[in-house]
């Protein structure tokens, strides 16, 4: 391995263990078994899953790996206090409670708008003929629920 592929293999190694540092960072399981993962297929000449790969291509790999990491990897932790709003009791019923989870979202971490979910590709409805939506008006993600974002 020349000189310059080797500066190239260990810059990438040291980016992917910083993205998994920024993903995982509070799941110290997942942090290690992916660090593991990382060190153990740089350390082969030729990788076990893909051995046609050239170690370049094998760089290029870890690359994206690492930028996927840091952008599009978001860990949720159950959260055991209960916000002030949901312990009240309202006109003398207990509210049901939620379980809230606190989400990893870091400064590197990719929000996206949605545009292309709302405008997605409908499907005719055969009986009148108009375009149904993809998702019915209020389903949203997790059950229709409302999301709240509190940053800590």
């Amino acid at each position: 391995m020349s000189q310059q592929l080797a500066k190239q293999a260990l810059s990438s190694y040291r980016n992917a263990l910083r993205a998994t540092r920024i993903a995982f960072t509070t799941d110290t399981t997942t942090l290690n078994a992916a660090r593991l993962r990382i060190k153990t297929e740089m350390k082969l000449l030729q990788s076990k899953e893909n051995p046609e790969m050239s170690i370049q291509e094998r760089i290029q790999l870890l690359d994206q790996v690492s930028i996927f990491l840091r952008k599009n990897i978001v860990q949720g932790i159950k959260e055991d206090k209960e916000p002030a709003a949901e312990t009240e009791a309202a006109s003398g019923e207990e509210k049901q409670k939620k379980p809230t989870y606190f989400l990893n979202i870091h400064k590197d971490t990719e929000l996206g708008d949605n545009d292309s979910i709302k405008k997605s590709k409908g499907k005719k409805n055969s009986l009148t003929g108009k375009v149904d939506s993809a998702f019915p008006a209020g389903s949203g993600c997790c059950g229709g629920g409302n999301i709240t974002l509190n940053q800590r």
